[in-house]
């Protein structure tokens, strides 16, 4: 048999997912992703071979004997069995397929024993087929162990049904000869495997039960034992649980001739180590582990949905899906869903060490890979499954291979895995294993494939970075300034390969460049040399030099040093690849590229970038151990802002970072990422000469890295202004835009926090300078205007717009996540500026832009994600806002606990009353005395409502009759606490409050003889009609009285004259008003006809209304003197007509009413 094509030499063939400076130890900080489908791996050369299976960047073959025929058939009928195939490939070199009750056993791989007689070439190998007892619940692959023990000429076979009805073959070649035996009826039997040293078989049940089962040989005859060994107590109803706990597998974890095989257990509780002796028959419990359960379940709810703390009170629902040990490495693939969040399942793979007496979780990967999660999805969410190979971890579902690169024995899954897809209809992986390191996929329609990764041709290398062709290194960021660690010393290595800055001669540097960024850059290269002496001796000269005044005597420049860092910064961002001859003609003749720091001889752009990422470390590392990086001072960036150079620095690491992420997408998005790319070269107005494409000018200018979001959000605009494909279509494009937005952006700020240490000011007095992250700028500098754009584009075209549940459910998460990336970096620029004069101005806006986003969150309904930023942004207002439209009164009293220190539950209060809902306050914080009594602290208005839900009416009504009393603005307020004074004086019961009530009524008489006032009266002096102010008894008289009221009548002035008994003093008030009514009439008379006269005038229509009133004329009308003595009349009290007229008036009231003894004429 011809050997199989599996072995590449390491140097010529890296992984994309690079190296294990990216493996996510738990003590990091962990970034939620999502695996998306793409085509990454290791070859830019197409390595298809099978039809209906492909793949771009892997080597896809069949591997072994063909299939038998009768297998063929098996896999292929159609018939009421088919939906109850199954098969396993062991790696004895042995296959079988369950089909119904058939058994179907056949070798696909010629074994060592085997090499004296081997198959035919192209020939087919033989098929042996057993027939298996009845079973009501059938029969499944991993309930059945084909083996072959030393001297056996044929191979032996034991298979057990899921209810728990054994079959023993002593040879597979005789299908009669066979011995039956039950064991643990009503248990639901899930695997079994195969223990050599102890020639027997070890069975597990679905409740994780074990049963071990041997085979004896007496007289000639064969028998079958069994034994159940007994489950530790907390395995079977641990954790105060009345279920038995659900296994997720077994392994064989270690099986050696000198030691006991020991037997491990998962189940969705706990891990169990078993240890069973090659010898004799006592097994017993090593170990139990439940930590690594919870501690999976506490890593999902940090890492994906950023649940930290237990006030977070989320639950998830965990699924354990596969399980493996490799070199004492417990491989764990789980999923989880977080129904409040969303619905759907995530995934990570769990890395655990296992040791003598424990079993420790090394590491978490979230893996970029979610499905929508219902009833009807639940079993493909399920489907998901893994095997491990030599250098990858290969997880696969029905119809999926995903190869993911292992580092350091931890899967990488931060940058995507190409998706290999078995594409015919009626094809699927029934299962997979590794043989002999080499992982095979069992077909249905091909038998057995294997996918190893593709190498690379040598002559494909030049073209390799203007293609499409896939970014073959995940970024390596070295994590600290000091000698890189083993983990990452591959990366290192290669590098010093690829990077021109390491051949650099420092004396050839120094001697050619005498200006000063040549200087800094002679002692950058004598640092990498290690030649201390000369960084030390230059370093000091360069720093006296820029002390200096100019020759020409120009000012000193305070930002000199800092210019000249940040000129090399950008130069080594920005240097082109040396090795590439296409860029020989852009250099022409200029040899400024000699000396380039961050060029790259690699022919990959991905490669380029990565290098540039060392260079650039080992630039700050060099400002750092050199004394340069303590010089540093703060330049200034546009109008009137000071920013560090450091993180201008961190600005510039940030672009480089964010080149390799958008790379390593372009493989998944290549149509939308070119032409952004192009757009973006154009806005430059660079043109690509030669034979170097827009590809190539974008990934070396990325000093202005942020113009393709620009270009990305342009697009999406013109994708809908064309209006020429559906909803759906640009629904799926704007997905699509914030996917690689979210994605790059996703990748810079993990850096940021990686690295925030390193760009960190060296002063307190620059930490305190303004700090405004390009990713938070607005404007041609940042991108904080095209995620705003994303945004609303999102939502008005995108998720509001379409019915796909799954699609909008995707673009509402990433309007979350774009609103959190704009919040972020206006928060990081809002505490650069605390105690500046500024910072009040830009709280202001900040609370407005992040009450904007949140809010059309809240009005789609999307309340978890709202929450989740309100939360993260100290929102109270969208908070409270949330807790009410949801009626969730828990939620919002957990808020109040939470955020007690920043007194949220006295904001609540205040919002409730904004919302004029008054009575809510007491209803809502009723079990939170505390908060309302520190409230009404303040609030005095408001305790007579408590005093209310109390029932002391007694008391509530004193304190709203002194809060009436109190009150001097608005009328209507008033009238509103004597109305509810009197309703609280008529509750109280056994209290005599007659005083206080009189007083109540003659206050809301008053607020009545008010409110009859004219409106064109009120406007003629000024006052608001509607809301009135509250008024005097003295201002109501002035206002009945007064002479622009032209439409008052005796009515009116009978008002006034009746609400002198408000006034205390009313005498002066009483000549006014009588004053005032005789003004108003003519006192000129006809003699002959003096009474009709009189009965015309004002004043006499005034007298007599008042005695209809009951009113006594000693008691409002004043002596007739008074009149005829008065001032305020001018010249009417010398007039005869009037004298005549008024005594007559006097005379006439006398008689009529019989009261002459009260007139004094």
């Amino acid at each position: 048999m011809k050997k199989q094509e599996n072995e590449f030499p390491r140097e010529s063939s890296p992984s994309f997912f690079g190296e294990s400076s990216n493996c996510f130890p738990l003590s990091g900080s962990l970034n939620k992703t999502a695996l998306h489908n793409s085509r990454h791996s290791f070859s830019g050369r197409s390595s298809q071979s099978i039809p209906g299976i492909r793949s771009g960047y892997n080597v896809v073959k069949c591997f072994g004997f063909p299939l038998p025929v009768v297998v063929n058939e098996a896999l292929t009928s159609v018939g009421s069995a088919a939906g109850t195939v199954s098969a396993k490939v062991a790696q004895n070199g042995l296959a079988w397929v369950v089909h119904g009750r058939r058994l179907l056993i056949w070798q696909y791989k010629e074994s060592s024993k085997d090499a004296k007689n081997p198959t035919r070439e192209g020939g087919f190998p033989q098929c042996r087929e057993l027939q298996l007892p009845y079973s009501d619940l059938g029969y499944n692959s991993e309930l059945i162990s084909v083996f072959q023990t030393d001297g056996q000429q044929m191979a032996s076979c034991i298979a057990v049904s899921a209810t728990g009805d054994v079959r023993y073959w002593p040879s597979i070649a005789h299908d009669g000869n066979t011995v039956n035996l039950p064991i643990l009826t009503g248990q639901d039997f899930v695997q079994i495997i195969n223990l050599p040293l102890q020639e027997g078989y070890l069975a597990v049940t679905s409740t994780c039960t074990l049963v071990f089962l041997s085979v004896g040989l007496t007289n000639g005859r064969y028998s079958l034992h069994h034994k159940t060994i007994k489950p530790a107590t907390s395995l079977l109803g641990g954790f105060g649980s009345d279920k038995d706990p659900l296994l997720v597998g077994m392994c064989c974890e270690r099986n050696s001739p000198e030691s006991e095989t020991v037997v491990t257990v998962l189940s969705d509780r706990s891990i169990q180590r078993w240890s069973l002796p090659s010898k004799g028959n006592t097994e017993h419990l090593l170990h139990e582990d439940e930590e690594v359960v919870l501690r999976i379940r506490e890593e999902f709810k940090k890492m994906f949905w950023n649940l930290r703390t237990p006030a977070d009170n989320v639950e998830i629902e965990l699924h354990l899906l596969d399980f493996h040990i490799v070199d004492d490495k417990a491989y764990i693939l789980a999923g989880a869903v977080n129904a409040a969040h969303a619905p759907q399942m995530c995934y990570a793979v769990a890395v655990a060490s296992v040791q003598a007496n424990s079993i420790l979780l090394e590491s978490f990967t979230p893996l970029k890979l979610n499905k929508f999660y219902n009833a009807k999805t639940k079993e493909d969410c399920f489907s998901l499954r893994f095997i491990i190979g030599s250098s990858h971890i290969y997880l696969y579902t029905p119809k999926v291979v995903y190869p993911l690169l292992l580092a350091n024995a931890v899967p990488t899954a931060e940058i995507e895995a190409e998706k290999i897809e078995f594409h015919l209809h009626d094809d699927r992986i029934l299962c997979a294993a590794v043989y002999s390191r080499l992982p095979l996929f069992f077909s249905r329609t091909h038998g057995l494939v294997s996918i190893t990764p593709g190498d690379f041709d040598a002559n494909e290398l030049h073209n390799m970075s203007t293609g499409n062709t896939p970014d073959l290194f995940k970024p390596a960021m070295l994590g600290s300034f000091s000698a890189p660690d083993q983990s990452a010393l591959t990366a290192v290595t290669d590098s010093r390969n690829n990077l021109h800055m390491f051949e650099l001669d420092p004396d050839e540097l120094y001697s050619d460049r005498r200006d000063k960024v040549g200087q800094l850059k002679a002692a950058f290269v004598y640092h990498l040399k290690r030649n201390n002496s000369m960084v030390k001796t230059i370093i000091g000269e360069l720093l006296r030099t820029v002390n200096e005044p100019d020759q020409c005597s120009a000012p000193l420049d305070a930002y000199k040093l800092d210019r000249i860092v940040i000129t090399i910064a950008e130069d080594l961002a920005e240097d082109l690849p040396i090795a590439d001859p296409r860029w020989e003609e852009a250099l022409g003749d200029h040899d400024g590229n000699r000396h380039a720091l961050g060029s790259s001889r690699s022919m990959q752009i991905i490669n380029q970038l990565r290098d540039k990422t060392l260079a650039f470390d080992h630039f700050v590392s060099f400002l750092h151990a050199s004394g340069v990086w303590e010089k540093l001072n703060a330049i200034p960036c546009g109008s009137n802002v000071l920013k560090p150079t450091s993180f201008i620095l961190s600005d510039i690491s940030e672009k480089i970072v964010a080149a390799m992420a958008l790379r390593s997408l372009q493989a998944k998005q290549p149509k939308i990422i070119e032409h952004a790319i192009d757009a973006t070269v154009a806005m430059w107005d660079e043109k690509p000469n030669g034979n170097l494409t827009t590809q190539d000018i974008f990934y070396v200018k990325l000093c202005k890295f942020q113009f393709v979001f620009k270009a990305l959000a342009e697009m999406a605009d013109n994708q809908i202004s064309a209006q020429r494909d559906t909803t759906v279509m640009v629904a799926q494009f704007l997905n699509d835009t914030n996917s690689i937005v979210l994605d790059t952006l996703g990748q810079v700020f993990m850096h940021r926090e990686q690295q925030a240490n390193h760009f960190t000011p060296h002063n307190d007095r620059l930490a305190a300078c303004e700090n405004l992250p390009w990713t938070a700028m607005s404007g041609s500098a940042g991108v904080r205007d095209t995620l705003n754009r994303l945004i609303d584009l999102s939502l008005r075209y995108g998720s509001q717009c379409i019915s796909e549940t799954e699609l909008s459910q995707k673009l509402y998460q990433q309007i979350y996540e774009l609103v959190d990336l704009v919040l972020e970096g206006r928060k990081i620029y809002l505490d650069s500026v605390r105690g500046s004069e500024k910072a009040n101005l830009l709280q202001r806006q900040f609370e407005v832009q992040r009450r904007e986003l949140i809010s059309v969150l809240i009005k789609d309904l999307k309340y978890e994600y709202a929450a989740k930023l309100a939360e993260k942004y100290l929102d109270f207002h969208s908070l409270v806002l949330i807790c009410d439209v949801t009626n969730d009164k828990e939620r919002l009293d957990d808020y109040m606990r939470k955020y007690e220190e920043f007194d949220f539950s006295q904001f609540a209060i205040r919002w409730y009353l904004r919302q004029k809902r008054h009575g809510e306050v007491f209803e809502r914080f009723k079990d939170n005395p505390v908060a309302l009594a520190q409230f009404m602290r303040y609030h005095p208005s408001l305790v007579w409502i408590q005093l209310i839900f109390n029932g002391d009416y007694e008391q509530a009504a004193k304190v709203l009759y002194e809060l009436a009393q109190n009150e001097k603005e608005i009328v209507a307020r008033k009238k509103t606490m004597l109305s509810l004074a009197k309703l609280a004086a008529f509750a109280a019961p056994d209290t005599d409050l007659t005083s206080q009530m009189e007083k109540i009524n003659a206050d809301l008489r008053l607020i009545e003889y008010q409110l009859q006032l004219s409106h064109d009266v009120l406007q003629n002096f000024g006052l608001d009609p509607v809301e009135q102010k509250v008024l005097k008894a003295e201002d109501i008289i002035d206002l009945y009285i007064a002479d622009e009221n032209k439409s008052a009548t005796d009515v009116e002035f009978g008002k006034a004259l009746e609400l002198l008994s408000f006034v205390e003093q009313p005498y002066d008030l009483r000549h006014k008003i009588w004053c005032a009514a005789i003004r108003r009439d003519n006192w000129i008379y006809d003699p002959n006809n003096a009474v009709e006269c009189m009965q015309k005038l004002l004043f006499f229509k005034i007298i007599a209304i008042s005695q209809v009133k009951g009113q006594e004329g000693n008691n409002f009308l004043p002596p007739m003197e008074e009149f005829l003595e008065s001032t305020e009349l001018d010249d009417l009290p010398q007039n005869k007509s009037f004298q005549n007229l008024l005594k007559l008036t006097y005379e006439y009231m006398a008689d009529r009413f019989k009261q002459p003894q009260d007139m004094k004429v």
